[in-house]
């Protein structure tokens, strides 16, 4: 952030805001006022998680049918986001990318989208980062969703978005191999799941639906026919034992218990629901 330096580092090192100043109502410039000014930073947030993630290993990329939902009444600083994780941490440094959706109180915050430099836009048409999304689930009632997947190129190295729940996988675009610097060869870890953030004086939003994994079909949100990659592209299933369950705040949010379906007789591969009400407590 800024030039990359701590404040108190000072002029010439770290970045700086000068000559600020506020307008009155007949267009006048004035000083600001002592004290009334406050200092905010991200140190003041609580995040919460409740996904699933594979043992350590060695990850060419995933897919899942993810459940969409709105969150209406987010306030301020509140986030709530469903997503695919991919993650290298076997050294100091972590790299990271994600595909999924999120319902923000500031509307726009970090790097989101189009505005993380150098991910590259391939097709337009299929989904562009940022969308605002239409057709969102009802409890109860209807539900939608979107197949998302993120795998590493056997050829180029390159790691590929794409949307699968429209026919035949389609590219959306691509994080190029050269800005990572532990993702450049495979993800160590792969998650799926919710995750929330808000101030830690203030009480958490929902997740997924709002509702805990408990109540199930069209009242909890899921997340269905997960599956890896391997280092040539193709997908399997995820191995038995391998996933485990992660939830920071289980009075707040929970997982249910990760399931092969088809061995019951549905379609829907591996999955789980997640989530639970706003109102937790830092």
């Amino acid at each position: 952030m800024g030039s990359g330096h701590y404040p108190e580092e000072l002029e010439q090192k770290a970045a700086y805001i000068k000559n600020i100043e506020l307008f009155n109502s007949d267009g006048k410039s004035c000083d600001l006022i002592d004290g009334g000014q406050s200092a905010y930073t991200d140190a003041r947030k609580c995040y919460k998680w409740a996904h699933y993630e594979t043992v350590t290993g060695e990850y060419y990329g995933t897919q899942a049918k993810i459940n969409l939902w709105g969150q209406p009444d987010l306030t301020t600083a509140q986030r709530s986001s469903t997503a695919l994780w991919i993650v290298n941490s076997d050294t100091p440094t972590t790299n990271v990318v994600e595909a999924g959706f999120h319902a923000d109180g500031y509307k726009s915050t970090g790097c989101y989208n189009l505005k993380c430099q150098g991910f590259v836009m391939v097709n337009w048409d299929i989904l562009t980062p940022g969308d605002i999304i239409d057709n969102v689930s009802v409890y109860n009632g209807p539900q939608y969703y979107i197949t998302l997947g993120i795998k590493k190129g056997p050829q180029t190295g390159d790691w590929l978005l794409f949307r699968a729940d429209t026919g035949k996988p389609q590219l959306i675009g691509y994080w190029p191999k050269s800005l990572f610097t532990t993702l450049d060869k495979s993800a160590s870890t792969v998650r799926w799941g919710g995750s929330v953030s808000y101030l830690s004086d203030a009480t958490g939003p929902p997740m997924g639906s709002g509702h805990y994994a408990s109540e199930l079909e069209g009242k909890a949100a899921y997340i269905k026919n997960i599956q890896l990659f391997n280092s040539e592209g193709q997908s399997y299933d995820l191995p038995d034992g391998a996933q485990n369950s992660y939830t920071d705040k289980i009075d707040c949010y929970n997982v249910s218990a990760l399931v092969n379906s088809g061995r019951y007789g549905y379609q829907d591969g591996c999955m789980f629901y997640f989530g639970g009400p706003a109102g937790c407590t830092s």
